[in-house]
């Protein structure tokens, strides 16, 4: 067996060196980067995560909030609330020029009854006609304005349509079984 010459050696010692570091590239350091790229990646989707729960936990407090607060919600009337459904349009229309009231057939979910009113109306400007739309929104009975429509005419009236449903709270009579 014959001795390495200086060269081969330096050879070899490089060889050895390239092999060492190679190995560290493809086995340590290319997996580590993919794990941490990896890692990073469930981070940004847990603080989004996170960010929406958060929002959802803030939504739910203030809705526990509002539902412990003394004024929270108007209570629902019990069935038949039609007169204090008429004296509340009545206040609320007394100023409006010309305006009829159009009731569709009442509707019933389990024991809530649903009073379904439209209300055809005209003033003199657009201003009016939004603050009786306002006015309408914030009635104190439990009620759910679900359409607005208003166009102004050429002589410069406001033509509006609104409908109104009120919720009413209809007791379920349970028959007793004999």
């Amino acid at each position: 067996m014959r001795k390495l010459s200086i060269r081969e050696r330096v050879l070899l010692v490089f060889l050895a060196v390239i092999a060492v570091v190679s190995g560290y590239v493809l086995f340590f350091y290319l997996p580590l980067s993919q794990r941490i790229t990896s890692l990073q990646a469930q981070i940004a989707q847990s603080q989004e995560q996170y960010q929406q729960l958060q929002t959802q936990l803030t939504d739910l407090q203030q809705m526990k909030q509002l539902l412990d607060s003394p004024e929270a919600l108007p209570a629902m009337p019990e069935y038949d609330n039609l007169p204090a459904v008429m004296i509340e349009l009545h206040t609320v229309l007394s100023d409006c020029p010309e305006y009829s009231l159009s009731f569709q057939e009442n509707q019933t979910d389990d024991s809530v009854l649903n009073r379904q009113v439209t209300i055809p109306f005209t003033y003199a400007n657009y201003e009016q006609a939004r603050t009786l739309v306002q006015r309408l929104h914030d009635n104190p009975l439990r009620s759910l304005l679900t359409d607005v429509q208003l166009s102004e005419q050429d002589d410069g009236t406001v033509k509006g349509t609104v409908t109104l449903t009120f919720f009413e709270y209809r007791k379920v009579e349970t028959e007793e079984l004999g």
